[in-house]
This record gives C-alpha cells, sequence and structure tokens, in this order.
C-alpha cells in the first residue's frame, strides 16, 4: 500500500534575513560592478523592444554564421543558417512579440545576416581567423572598478580590413542601425560618437590582459546596411 505524501510546509523568512556565507552588498559598494550599479561607462543604444528583438536575432545569426564558417563553406553555412528560421521566430516569441509581426522581424534578421554573408567585409569578419572569438566574455579592473564585457567577434588579423596578418587585434561590435542612404559618411560619424566609449572600454580591458604594447582596432559593422566604421585604439 503507498505511503501518504506529507504535506508541504512552507514558511516566511524574515526581511532581514541573509543566508550564511552571503555577502551583503550596499548600494554605494555596488555602485563599483558592472551590472550592479545603476551608470554605466558607456550610454548603451537600446531602441525599442522591437529593436531589440530584431538586434538580439541578428547577433544570434551572426553568430552561428561565424560558427558554421569554421567547417563549412558561404554556401553550406548559408543553408544552414536558413535551417533556423524556426528558432529565431521562437527566440523573438519569447522576448513578447508574437504573431505575424514575430514572423516578420525572424524574416527581417535572416535576411540582414545572409546580406552580409554576401558583403566582403561582412566575411571577412565571420570568417575563421587566428585567436577568433564570438560573443566572449572577460573582466577586468578600470580606475579600481571591476567591469564586465561581452565582445560581439574578436581575431587577429592585418592592419586593415581584409588585409593579411595576424599582427593585430580587431574587436567589432554589431549594430543594426540605419544610416541615413543620402549620407551616410555623416550618419557613421555621429554613431561612432555614441558607440566607440563601448569599444573604449574592451581595448584597455584587453590590453590589460595581452599587453599594453597590444595593437587594436575597433569596428562597427552595420549588417542592415553594410557599413564596416573601423579606426585604431
Amino acid at each position: 500500500m503507498p505511503s501518504q505524501v506529507s504535506p508541504t510546509i512552507i514558511r516566511r523568512l524574515p526581511p532581514d534575513f541573509i543566508p550564511a556565507g552571503a555577502i551583503n552588498i550596499s548600494r554605494d559598494q555596488a555602485a563599483g560592478v558592472v551590472g550592479l550599479s545603476d551608470p554605466q561607462t558607456y550610454t548603451r543604444h537600446e531602441g525599442g523592444l522591437l529593436s531589440r528583438a530584431l538586434g538580439t536575432a541578428v547577433h544570434k545569426l551572426l553568430e552561428e554564421l561565424s560558427r558554421f564558417r569554421k567547417a563549412l563553406d558561404w554556401d553550406a553555412s548559408r543553408a544552414a543558417l536558413d535551417q533556423l528560421r524556426p528558432r529565431t521566430t521562437g527566440m523573438i516569441r519569447a522576448s513578447g512579440i508574437t504573431g505575424s509581426l514575430a514572423e516578420t522581424i525572424s524574416a527581417d534578421a535572416h535576411d540582414i545576416a545572409l546580406r552580409a554573408s554576401h558583403d566582403p567585409t561582412g566575411q571577412w569578419i565571420l570568417s575563421p581567423h587566428v585567436d577568433a572569438a564570438t560573443e566572449s566574455g572577460w573582466a577586468g579592473l578600470m580606475s579600481g572598478s571591476l567591469h564586465q564585457i561581452r565582445i560581439d567577434r574578436q581575431f587577429r588579423a592585418g592592419l586593415a580590413p581584409l588585409s593579411p596578418g595576424n599582427d593585430v587585434l580587431w574587436i567589432i561590435d554589431y549594430k543594426t542601425a540605419k544610416a541615413d542612404p543620402a549620407n551616410p559618411t555623416s550618419t557613421l560619424a555621429a554613431l561612432r560618437k555614441t558607440f566607440a566609449p563601448q569599444l573604449e572600454m574592451y581595448a584597455s580591458i584587453l590590453r590589460n590582459l595581452h599587453g599594453p604594447e597590444t595593437t587594436i582596432r575597433a569596428g562597427l559593422f552595420y549588417p542592415r546596411i553594410t557599413l564596416f566604421d573601423w579606426w585604431e585604439i
């Protein structure tokens, strides 16, 4: 005869309860740790829910393309990416967007990723390189504070895009911002002012890891408009 199931007794903990071994961090102390504090070293360009969903999907698809390219040529990589459409749509729906709008954003994200896969600079960024890493996370101290970063794409390559060599560490961030088709140069200059502090922080932390003499190039890749803005840090 099966034994009777004992009822579960739930007791409310007091509001000031702190588990043994836990660290109680004050608001002032939290201000020194990225992720816990309100202020940030740079201002994020978040956009609304729809643009964030599109940006997240594009980032994930570019990550998958770089992973596919480790073993496949470009045609096979694009075919493999196409198989991810249901998963992309599901990810967008999980963010709170449903129905035909989720399908539209998913289709747009795949179109953007495919466009990047045909662009010479996009192919250079996503292809295998020495010390290549995608969505890599790092932590380091800056001005006495701990900062945690996640870099979309980094690798070693030549002094300029598509150039031979492995002497330069490239750190690249993907941005799905739009540019004025009539004057893309001025748009890129304005966007660099917004995003450059983010990449400069990345470079500072990576120099602490690789040495102060490390030659670093920063790049902002806009797959939506297949433009690449880069500079030396």
